[in-house]
């Protein structure tokens, strides 16, 4: 029973006393401070000027040429964080081996397929989805403003042969409805970790 009243008195006592107590507040902290060098910046600011280089249209071809390549690493950036440290340790040769050529190899068939004059129009969405959801990224066309291509793994428990990592991907031409695989890869009878982790 004691405890409770002293809980009360507290309460009561907060409860009473909020607001009464404003601390003061110094407006003029710093008015006596000499600002001479913060106005000769300024002004020194203000007389100069900007100069702008144009760019030059080699280096901007330079960059178009190695679009398909920039957006493959990205894939494989996005799916080695998808998978994870803690994750990767078991399979990394089977990854490394048969996962990620295969994914160079049909982002290459999709680039050539949705963006064949390689104007740079594709780019990555990330999604990162920790845990047990199975996005890795989707390819989105900047011109048509649409997903053309899906990127997925799913982690299957296969009764007696432990769990596989179903690489696959999903295009838009038949509604992202079928799964194209890219590659299966046996992780092992233990339960493997969350994706990200």
């Amino acid at each position: 029973m004691k405890l409770w009243i002293k809980k009360l008195f507290v309460a009561t006592v907060a409860a009473l006393t909020l607001g009464v107590y404003v601390p003061s507040i110094d407006l003029e902290v710093n008015a006596d401070v000499d600002n001479k060098d913060i106005e000769e910046s300024k002004e020194a600011l203000d007389s100069s000027r900007i100069v702008h280089t144009p760019v030059e249209p080699e280096s901007y071809s330079r960059e178009i040429v190695t679009s398909k390549e920039e957006l493959t690493e990205q894939a494989i950036e996005r799916t080695l964080e998808k998978i994870g440290p803690r994750t990767i340790k078991p399979i990394e040769r089977d990854v490394f081996e048969e996962v990620l050529p295969q994914i160079e190899t049909v982002m290459d068939a999709i680039v050539d397929k949705y963006d064949p004059d390689q104007s740079f129009r594709l780019s990555l969405i990330e999604h990162k989805t920790p845990g047990y959801g199975e996005k890795i990224f989707d390819v989105y066309d900047e011109t048509d403003e649409k997903i053309v291509a899906k990127f997925h793994v799913r982690r299957d428990n296969k009764p007696l042969d432990g769990y596989f990592f179903n690489f696959h991907y999903h295009l838009e031409d038949d509604n992202f409805d079928h799964h194209y695989p890219i590659a299966e890869v046996c992780y092992g009878k233990n339960t493997p970790p969350k994706w990200m982790s």
